[in-house]
């Protein structure tokens, strides 16, 4: 979750995409909510997604929702947690909307999980049975990947079928775990992956550009 501001950003300013994200019913009751609201986002309610599809925009899904925002310490990084959860499957089959699978790498290596609080208290309102509590690691650089569209119109138009929605579930699913790992290979890769050593970097690269300024400088000068 942490990601969705800076790709909602990246898709408006550098394609002119707005997308409209479908936030779990319990975001609203917080403080952030007004905040969600004003980067466009939505009470993720069969109802409200149909009118976002019947007015073809742009609409930004977690399957896994509150769950897999904030996962427990136990959790794998990066693991998908979308159990048999096939609403958003078949939402996209009854609108007959393609599926353009998406990834992030990045945001889950800037924490640690410490520990999980317990959540019992909040039985029946809260999404979650415990709050991670997490402690922050080291800035990093986030990726982003976008697949090929997945189209819906073969189904058409039948989100009862399990058969189908199961289907498109695990195509979809299967694309973004391959989007993760391909990403988890280039973020190894990178030698500016870490935030801190590349401003080191262009630190020392503006100390040698200065050094080999101050050298051409006074070379002048002395022959002058």
């Amino acid at each position: 979750g942490l990601e969705m501001p800076a790709m909602v950003h990246r898709l408006y300013s550098e394609k002119g995409v707005f997308v409209r994200g479908l936030a779990d019913h319990t975001h609203w009751m917080g403080p952030h909510g007004p905040l969600l609201r004003q980067c466009g986002a939505v009470d993720g309610s069969r109802p409200n997604v149909d009118l976002l599809m019947a007015n073809k925009q742009n609409v930004l899904v977690y399957p896994g929702g509150g769950q897999e925002i904030l996962k427990p310490k136990k959790t794998m990084k990066y693991e998908l947690m979308w159990k048999e959860r096939l609403g958003f499957a078949r939402m996209a089959i009854k609108n007959r909307y393609p599926i353009l699978p998406c990834a992030c790498v990045g945001t889950e290596d800037m924490l640690d999980i410490l520990f999980d609080l317990p959540l019992s208290f909040l039985k029946g309102i809260s999404p979650v049975s415990a709050l991670p509590v997490a402690a922050p690691n080291s800035l990093q650089k986030i990726y982003f990947w976008f697949g090929k569209p997945i189209p819906t119109e073969k189904y058409q138009g039948d989100a009862e079928n399990t058969e189908f929605a199961k289907e498109l579930r695990d195509m979809t699913k299967a694309a973004i775990e391959s989007g993760i790992k391909e990403m988890q290979a280039k973020q190894a890769e990178d030698p500016d992956r870490y935030l801190m050593a590349r401003v080191a970097k262009d630190i020392r690269s503006a100390q040698s550009q200065a050094e080999e300024l101050l050298k051409s400088l006074w070379g002048s000068i002395k022959v002058d």
